[in-house]
């Protein structure tokens, strides 16, 4: 799995298992969540392309850098919204779309409900970072990944907290074979497998409810 990158630090490890376990309450969850999201933000904003920029120091004039791409975030709702605050914070300029899907709970497949992205005519220079906390059977990922491409845009990225091994082959299978797309996902933990119902074991339970108490 060359495409999946696994942030090994403690401070990581240490609020995972905050939210890991089933005691754990709505505010701590989210608290976890929000300290999580900037060390995958970091990982995730350093595939960003870089240009000149002149800056004057107290002492000479030196040659600085700056942000090139157009970089956008892409929560998928509503759980994606949970892993937004350290993006944002570490690099405000960013834009934030938005996608919603929901799982069926019988097919467990996709079913996109919802859209907003921003209008650029040249689509060269954008940086999408999909985030998706939960990356299960990886329908969701697969489709709003499908979605971008076919609107031209070429240098996409997963982040997520919890992925499950059947939905990172997955997404491997749909786009990263031959001349497919090489997609790289960067996340928290690999877990074991997932249950019967399309769950992440041992997993987290429901990311979305758990963040916002429903």
């Amino acid at each position: 799995m060359k495409n999946l990158k696994i942030i090994n630090h403690p401070l990581v490890e240490h609020y995972l298992s905050i939210m890991r376990d089933k005691n754990t309450g709505q505010t701590e969850f989210k608290n976890s969540l929000d300290k999580v999201s900037y060390f995958l933000a970091a990982e995730a904003y350093s595939s960003a392309g870089l240009e000149n920029k002149a800056v004057n120091t107290p002492f000479k004039k030196i040659n600085g850098k700056k942000i090139k791409d157009k970089i956008i975030i892409l929560p998928i709702l509503r759980a994606g919204l949970g892993l937004t605050q350290g993006f944002i914070d570490l690099y405000p300029e960013a834009i934030t779309s938005h996608i919603g899907i929901y799982r069926d709970e019988e097919s467990l497949k996709p079913v996109k409900y919802y859209f907003r992205f921003p209008k650029f005519k040249d689509k060269s220079d954008l940086n999408v970072i999909i985030l998706d906390p939960m990356i299960a059977t990886g329908g969701s990922v697969i489709f709003t990944i499908e979605y971008l491409l076919n609107m031209g845009i070429r240098k996409i990225r997963v982040a997520s907290l919890l992925c499950a091994p059947e939905g990172i082959d997955a997404i491997n299978n749909r786009f990263n074979k031959s001349e497919k797309r090489f997609i790289e996902i960067i996340t928290c933990a690999l877990d074991e497998r997932l249950n019967e119902k399309g769950y992440i074991v041992p997993g987290l339970g429901d990311a979305g409810d758990r963040m916002f108490g429903t």
